[in-house]
């Protein structure tokens, strides 16, 4: 929690006001706070950088931009506009949390501020499931890592990246098309039983899985299969067992699980050029293996750690 506390606060530093506070966007109603209150006391405790918490709804009436971008609160329990550096999404990753224009707008006008977005709109669509299966497509990753002008040297013709170090990359990935494609929704009939169909969401719940894809297709309208991808399911190891313990049931239970582990990290972009960045740490969730949806908030895994061998 730390090491993410450290990205929010090279973003606040960066903006360059250290009497500056930085804004939490949250849901209302919200669930999942105990980790946003331990970012909230590290920054504070840490290093006295102020938190402001608001919904999207409490920003309807509290948020103001000067001509010159600075984006700033008006809270009746302060003297004075909140000047705000950071603006951190806890919430607005799905269309729910949009339901009218004035919501689009005000996502509008904070990403238009001076105020540092963690994530910006574009690095929010970077993270979408269609860019994961573009990056599948032949030429993107070449695109990317084999630019003479980022990696190369263009008197030698070295490349950092080689056609060898590509071809592991690759080695690592699992077929990904868009149901959009012409050949993309016959596909997904043939091969079902391996795929899982995914849009453009976060978070558990949305996916399409196996045995249900054929009659999600038969209602699924032409003009929506663009927001589809379709990914072979991943292949994981047999036989692995672990006791499970969820919460409101003392009972520790054994089963064959599946694991995944997630790296987190932080990087700071100026003019589309990365400033600082840093790994900040690592979560395992595991899930028995007879469950499709994997996440746990929502009580389908469970935390985990892991055991080097």
């Amino acid at each position: 929690m730390k090491g993410l506390a450290q990205g929010l606060l090279a973003a606040h530093r960066q903006y360059g006001i250290p009497k500056s506070s930085i804004l939490f966007v949250v849901q209302g109603g919200e669930r999942n706070v105990f980790d946003q209150r331990w970012l909230e006391y590290e920054l504070i405790e840490g290093h006295g950088v102020h938190v402001v918490r608001q919904t999207f709804h409490e920003l309807f009436s509290s948020v103001s931009i000067s001509p010159s971008g600075t984006l700033s609160l008006n809270l009746p329990t302060y003297t004075a506009p909140i000047e705000i550096s950071v603006v951190y999404y806890r919430a607005g990753y799905g269309p729910a949390e949009y339901p009218t224009a004035q919501h689009y707008d005000l996502r509008f006008q904070l990403e238009r501020s001076t105020a540092i977005k963690c994530p910006t709109i574009p690095v929010q669509l970077a993270g979408g499931k269609k860019i994961q299966q573009v990056l599948t497509e032949p030429g993107i990753l070449e695109m990317f890592l084999q630019d003479p002008a980022k990696w190369g040297d263009a008197k030698t013709g070295h490349q950092e990246f080689s056609e060898h170090d590509l071809l592991e990359i690759r080695d690592t990935w699992v077929d990904m098309w868009g149901l959009d494609e012409p050949t993309g929704i016959a596909r997904a009939r043939e091969n079902a039983h391996s795929l899982v169909l995914k849009p453009q969401r976060e978070g558990g719940g949305n996916n399409v899985y196996k045995a249900n894809i054929p009659p999600f297709l038969d209602t699924l309208p032409e003009k929506e299969r663009e927001a589809w991808i379709a990914m072979e399911l991943i292949r994981y190891p047999r036989g692995v067992k672990n006791w499970l313990v969820k919460a409101g049931d003392a009972r520790a239970i054994e089963k064959e699980v599946v694991n995944e582990l997630g790296v987190f990290g932080w990087v700071l972009f100026r003019d589309g050029e990365p400033v600082k960045e840093k790994e900040a740490g690592w979560l395992v969730r595991t899930k028995g293996n007879e469950s499709d949806e994997g996440g746990v908030a929502v009580g389908f895994s469970v935390l985990d750690s892991l055991v080097l061998v």
